[in-house]
């Protein structure tokens, strides 16, 4: 009985002693969070038992979904001081590696959202092989929201129910949505009655619309990075209201009117027009004649005096 406490007690110490011997990587950063387009430097530190003369170190990173897999990115290789970084990421990719200070950077440039990834710092060293080699983070890439766009889905007439539709293409994390109304009274926005209006997303569901229904409507879509709106004006048809019929009249009689009075005024253009042409005619007509009777009157003066002349010699 003695033996088995003193083997079990010598069976802590060497764990306990082992654990303390083991290397240790870590990432003091559980989440990164960057915004698209920007970059992100993520590091990780270890410690190691032993002054390493070998070391490789490597990033790779892997999707969020159960099925994705492990991608590599970069190896660093110690002391050759060699980096290799995948093609997919040559452009976009720098390490420095630091093995006795026990430090490994890894920075992303130009991350897009499928850089929204967990990422693994994994640390080899021939000799120091227990112990926790490697260590993850996760990158979170946030994207505004996009300016939304709003739509109407159904009949936008008096007892009716019609959805009003808005919706951002981009943003992470996801938009949330939430509908308004401007209410000319009080000059403000205002929610919606639950017993008169449901919302579901981006969706805001009318019913039995009238024409208390119409007016201008907001949606504002937003997350963490920024807010965006869109908005909708609604004109609700009124079916067969009373009137309708005297309206159409009205409106025909009006337009009877306005063409006999667009006639009329064609007309008299018309025939002054034809006085103003035959005045112009006249006139000139007389003008011809006084200018023709001038020229027989001055050639009869003249005869006169040829023949005065005449008869005097």
């Amino acid at each position: 009985m003695i033996l088995i406490q003193k083997l079990w007690i010598f069976t802590v110490f060497l764990a306990v002693l082992s654990g303390v011997r083991a290397i240790n990587v870590h990432i003091s950063k559980e989440n990164y969070e960057v915004l698209k387009g920007d970059s992100a430097t993520l590091t990780c530190t270890f410690q190691s038992t032993i002054t390493p003369q070998l070391a490789i170190i490597s990033w790779s990173a892997v999707g969020t979904q159960p099925d994705d897999q492990e991608v590599l990115i970069v190896t660093h290789y110690y002391p050759m001081k060699r980096t290799d970084v995948k093609p997919a990421y040559a452009d976009r990719v720098l390490m420095h590696a630091d093995v006795l200070r026990g430090k490994a950077m890894l920075r992303l440039s130009s991350v897009t959202s499928a850089d929204d990834k967990i990422y693994e710092c994994r640390v080899l060293i021939p000799g120091d092989d227990e112990g926790k080699s490697a260590a993850t983070t996760r990158l979170v890439v946030n994207e505004p929201v996009s300016k939304p766009v709003c739509g109407i889905q159904g009949t936008v007439r008096s007892g009716e129910n019609i959805n009003l539709t808005c919706h951002s293409e981009k943003g992470s994390p996801p938009p949330s949505y939430r509908w308004e109304r401007w209410h000319e009274s009080v000059g403000s926005k205002r929610r919606f009655m639950a017993h008169t209006t449901t919302q579901n997303g981006g969706v805001l569901s009318l019913y039995d619309i009238s024409n208390d229904t119409s007016g201008l409507y907001y949606c504002m879509s937003w997350n963490k990075i920024r807010t965006s709106t869109c908005e909708v004006h609604l004109s609700v048809l009124l079916d067969d209201s009373p009137g309708s019929d005297v309206f159409g009249a009205v409106g025909g009689a009006v337009a009877g009117v306005a063409g006999a009075a667009a006639g009329a005024v064609a007309g008299v253009a018309g025939a002054a027009a034809r006085a103003a042409a035959g005045a112009a005619a006249g006139a000139a007509g007389a003008a011809s004649g006084a200018a023709a009777g001038v020229l027989v009157s001055i050639a009869s003066v003249a005869d006169k005096i040829i023949l005065g002349d005449g008869n005097n010699n």
